[in-house]
């Protein structure tokens, strides 16, 4: 097909950026042009993969809201997230719009990223929305846990999970929707006046497409999900061909491999700057069971009193590894819970301990311990008495080391970059096509 301008848009940490990563990559290398919008707080994330980069925002206003402990609450983190999101939407709409070549320019953009959705509707723009779990689309008919304890939402009768959806979509609306609203009047969108009402219900899910970047076997898509949603493949990118293992880091694993005792991975994913009291436990757990530990943290100054007070020489702390080239060599791997981590673990074939808080963490926790890779801790539990002795169980399993290596292969059976790219490429033409009365311009 004819070249076409892409501009990628996440918004949020690691977890958001690098399947944009991937994704710009993947067109890239079909003859497409890129062009890479991001937040200054993770510009080097796209400028290492040698994707034209346009950094925006402030990076210490992006780091404030992970400095906020509000941001693991359960309930008080969609609160954060969204005053933070609605204040991006302007600074991204100033950075989107001279990147715009109309007739073969089309957007991919992070869910969170209302800017890039107000400003599709204003410039007549194709948008494609990228989407990263199952819990986003909140269904009735197949229901997430959507909250720590919440496993009882998809057990309960149909209309009490209306009712609790129709709940949060309500005060979502309520935070959001006076911001939304007053972005779309500004920036002239055709029948903007009065109240924005599902703004996270449908509104932030492109009617040009939606892509979501896990495969069916995780999630298939429900009968209530968006008509337009299309089920890709976990990208799985990490930017393991940039950043290898450090020496030392790889010396320690070969220690302990050869040794016949693969250390434990302890990660609290990379937007977690308040994990002391989870790295505390999970190290001292690995400790009672006499197991070297990895520690994987953006903000490193969490771990030295884990190390000084627990494992000594058995513990090692790196700001950063491939999780590609690490979870293989590990024994388990305790996280957080995101879908990046947890998918990289069904990948690695390893067992996987996750102490979920917010967000999408539950929901993934729960699908991992129904597929039989793993179990999870809620944070109240998650004391090293309680986690050596599930680590130990998950660890020694005949069962769980099945199912693991079970989804190990559907890893590898994943859908090829090449139809994931075509399939990307087909909904981008479609809609040009659309918006475009037929006609999609072609740079010469």
């Amino acid at each position: 097909m004819s070249p076409l301008k892409f501009i990628l848009m996440p918004i949020g940490s690691a977890g958001d950026v690098l399947p944009m990563v991937w994704l710009g990559r993947l067109l890239r290398e079909r003859g497409h042009e890129v062009v890479f919008l991001a937040q200054e707080m993770v510009r080097e994330m796209p400028e290492r993969a040698g994707l034209p980069t346009i950094a925006w925002g402030s990076a210490a206003e992006q780091e404030a809201i992970l400095r906020n402990p509000d941001i693991w609450h359960p309930r008080k983190a969609v609160q954060l997230v969204l005053e933070f999101s609605a204040k991006w939407a302007r600074q991204s709409i100033a950075a989107l719009e001279p990147q715009v070549d109309q007739g073969r320019t089309v957007i991919i953009a992070g869910a969170l990223a209302f800017g890039a959705r107000v400003f599709s509707e204003a410039r007549g723009v194709p948008l494609i929305t990228m989407q990263l779990q199952p819990t986003v689309f909140m269904s009735v008919d197949d229901s997430p846990v959507m909250m720590a304890h919440g496993e009882w939402l998809p057990r309960a009768p149909r209309w009490v999970r209306r009712a609790s959806f129709g709940l949060a979509n309500w005060q979502v609306d309520r935070m959001l929707g006076p911001a939304v609203a007053a972005l779309r009047r500004e920036m002239g969108v055709p029948g903007s006046g009065g109240k924005m009402k599902g703004v996270m219900r449908h509104y932030w899910h492109s009617p040009d497409g939606v892509l979501c970047l896990f495969p069916e076997w995780f999630s298939p898509p429900a009968a209530d999900w968006p008509r337009q949603a299309m089920l890709l493949r976990f990208p799985h990118y990490d930017e393991d061909d940039t950043r290898p293992l450090e020496p030392a880091l790889a010396e320690f694993l070969e220690r302990h491999t050869a040794e016949g005792a693969r250390p434990v991975v302890i990660t609290p994913g990379s937007a977690n700057a308040h994990a002391e009291r989870f790295l505390r436990e999970a190290a001292e757990a690995c400790r009672r069971l006499n197991r070297a530990a990895v520690v994987v943290t953006r903000f490193p100054e969490q771990a030295p009193p884990v190390r000084a007070a627990t494992l000594g020489a058995e513990l090692m702390v790196t700001r950063y590894a491939p999780f590609s080239l690490l979870f293989p060599r590990a024994a388990a791997v305790l996280h957080h819970g995101g879908v990046g981590t947890t998918s990289q673990c069904f990948a690695a074939g390893v067992p996987q301990l996750i102490m979920p808080l917010a967000h999408d963490q539950p929901d993934n926790a729960a699908r991992v311990k129904r597929m039989g890779a793993g179990d999870y801790l809620y944070p109240r539990a998650f004391t090293a008495g309680r986690i050596a002795p599930v680590l130990s169980r998950i660890m020694a399993s005949q069962s769980v080391r099945e199912h693991c290596l079970a989804l190990q292969q559907k890893c590898r059976q994943q859908m090829p970059d090449a139809r994931a790219a075509e399939i990307l490429e087909s909904l981008a033409t479609r809609a040009l096509a659309a918006r475009h009365g037929g006609v999609v311009t072609v740079k010469g």
